[in-house]
């Protein structure tokens, strides 16, 4: 992926710096600052940025009023452009729509909200204006994201009498979750999944919603399917967040074990796949899935007689295991 760089500006140093030091930490490493609009219009007529982040309140010249000058130059009609800002009112909303914002970011910052932001960046970029179902969603996010549920449950509950969204029900799902209403989270939740079958955050809400109902099972079941679309996505942070959770609904869950050992092991961190692995044979010693999958980690390692041992344990729960048998003929007759 290239490198993105960034133009910050913000006449508060210190929030200036702490946004620099959050996109460094995302691995962002060509982060430039501005003091002021002033100064990063001449720095953006020296330089090309990929993208530039404003504070919307700066003496002499807003982000808002910077935002306007860049999109009235046609090199810039298509440089994400992000507005930030610690309370936005709708007609803000709707302003920077209107001027032509990528997207706008609530202070004080957070890591994991920039990162989205920034990941979808390419997704949610627009040039035209906004429509009315686009500014009232942006709406809703921002008032979710300053904890008003109430005022953004009306603005999503609204959304949905355009039609039906699976974000939109999600976040109502979220809303309700905060406000302990866990059934109607559940039912939110479940809208969301049946419009959008991979829509992984929509399973995690919904089973940390069965959890606080005391209904485990129910729990387990959503937080797998979440764990198994972000491993099918490539994405063995979010897997490996869920897995850890549902040993929390259930400690003694055979897959889970199992299914953290296979993400460590894509991960190299063998030891650690080799643990994940011993506690699910503890808890099931005659399984031969797990005995064949400790059998390729010890190839792995480099350990063949280890690993020959266990893929014999496997076919000798299943006669019929051909995948333990051709790899263990494969290290007897010594190609591999």
């Amino acid at each position: 992926m290239k490198p993105i760089s960034f133009l910050l500006v913000d006449d508060n140093s210190a929030a200036l710096r702490e946004l620099s030091d959050i996109l460094r930490y995302l691995g962002h490493k060509d982060v430039q600052g501005a003091g002021g609009a002033s100064e990063a219009w001449a720095m953006l007529r020296i330089k090309a940025f990929d993208c530039i982040i404003s504070a919307w309140n700066m003496p002499e010249m807003s982000g808002l009023a910077l935002l306007k000058v860049v999109r009235n130059d046609d090199k810039y009609i298509n440089l994400p452009f992000f507005l930030t800002h610690s309370g936005f009112t709708k007609p803000k909303v709707i302003d920077a729509g209107r001027a032509g914002v990528t997207c706008l970011i609530i202070k004080p910052y957070h890591t994991e909200t920039i990162k989205k932001k920034i990941d979808g960046m390419s997704e949610t970029a627009s040039l035209s204006v906004p429509t009315e179902l686009q500014l009232s969603f942006a709406e809703g996010m921002n008032l979710l994201e300053t904890e008003d549920y109430e005022n953004a449950l009306k603005v999503f509950e609204k959304l949905l009498e355009e039609g039906e969204s699976a974000e939109v029900y999600y976040n109502i799902g979220y809303i309700k979750t905060a406000k302990g209403e866990y059934g109607e989270a559940i039912q939110a939740f479940r809208k969301a999944t049946q419009l959008d079958s991979l829509f992984a955050k929509a399973y995690e809400g919904m089973g940390r919603a069965y959890k606080a109902l005391g209904r485990t099972k129910e729990a387990e079941a959503c937080l797998n399917q979440a764990a198994e679309i972000y491993l099918s996505s490539e994405k063995e942070e979010d897997a490996e967040g869920v897995l850890n959770e549902i040993l929390e609904v259930n400690p003694d869950t055979i897959n889970v074990y199992n299914t953290l050992g296979v993400l460590y092991r894509k991960k190299g961190d063998f030891q650690t796949a080799l643990k994940q692995y011993q506690k699910a044979l503890r808890i099931h010693p005659d399984e031969p899935n797990i005995h064949y999958n400790i059998g390729r980690l010890h190839m792995d390692m480099k350990n063949l007689e280890a690993a020959k041992f266990h893929f014999k344990k496997a076919l000798a729960y299943d006669p019929g295991f051909e995948e333990a048998r051709e790899v263990l003929d494969a290290i007897e007759l010594g190609t591999l």
